[in-house]
């Protein structure tokens, strides 16, 4: 039994062994091929990705690209946007502005009418004529004192609500004279301003300031002082005038009569 027994186990055994070869022997065959085709499709793999090179190349510089493309216009609006914030904001204070203005147009608009009805209530004609007058005085005080000073036309004056002009004769008097005949009307301009203040309704407060320089358009005037400046003392030596004022510098003013003179000795330099 015992003996029997043992080699029926050995011939199982070896049954068992014949068929474990067997199937070591098909598993190698399907090893090999498996192999192979792990081969060819490392191959396939490594020629479809040389394949695939230029386009991946293509594709990324494409998105690039686009990306900065994206970008660009992002900025771009970016900055659009903040066009529209700062239009806003200048929108902002353009309302507040119209509103402000609106409302000082409304403080205003009494005063026009007031303005306007004060401008139609002024004869220009006759205060132009005034002045004509005045500076025109003055002038002819210069002929007086010495003859054929003054060579030009009267002095003619143009007043309205919106302009002034002083002409001699038809021409502006800027293009009409130079030299000392310009210190001439300049003078004639102050002393007719100063005949103003004895006419009532005109305002003028009587009291001028005229600063004589050495040189006036390359001439000089030193000699000129006391002729020029007679005119002035005789007029403000009447009784109308009492009151009235002039200051006027100058060089020296030697022998001038009826003034006061205050002598500056100090020369004080900005």
């Amino acid at each position: 039994m015992g003996t029997a027994r043992l080699r029926f186990e050995r011939d199982r055994l070896a049954g068992e062994l014949t068929e474990a070869d067997e199937l070591l022997v098909m598993l190698g065959r399907e090893e090999g091929k498996l192999m192979a085709d792990s081969e060819v499709a490392e191959t396939t793999l490594r020629s479809i990705d040389r394949e695939l090179a230029p386009a991946r190349s293509a594709v990324g510089a494409l998105a690039q690209d686009e990306i900065s493309k994206i970008d660009m216009t992002l900025g771009q609006l970016d900055e659009r946007d903040q066009q529209l914030d700062r239009v806003t904001d200048a929108l902002g204070v353009g309302l507040e502005l119209t509103r402000q203005i609106s409302e000082l147009e409304k403080l205003i608009e009494p005063l026009e009418v007031s303005v306007a009805e004060s401008t139609r209530a002024i004869d220009f004609d006759d205060a132009a004529e005034q002045l004509e007058v005045g500076m025109n005085a003055y002038l002819e005080a210069l002929n007086q004192l010495q003859p054929q000073t003054w060579r030009h036309s009267p002095v003619r004056v143009e007043l309205s609500g919106r302009s002034f002009r002083l002409l001699v004769g038809r021409r502006l008097w800027s293009k009409a004279l130079g030299g000392t005949d310009s210190l001439y009307f300049l003078m004639s301009y102050h002393y007719g301003l100063l005949t103003l203040s004895t006419i009532e309704g005109r305002h003028y407060p009587g009291f001028a300031i005229i600063d004589v320089p050495g040189d006036f358009l390359g001439e000089k005037i030193g000699d000129k002082e006391n002729f020029i400046v007679q005119p002035f003392i005789d007029l403000l030596g009447r009784e109308e005038y009492a009151g009235a004022q002039l200051i006027i510098t100058g060089a020296s003013f030697d022998g001038l009569a009826r003034a006061h003179f205050q002598r500056l000795n100090q020369v004080h330099v900005a």
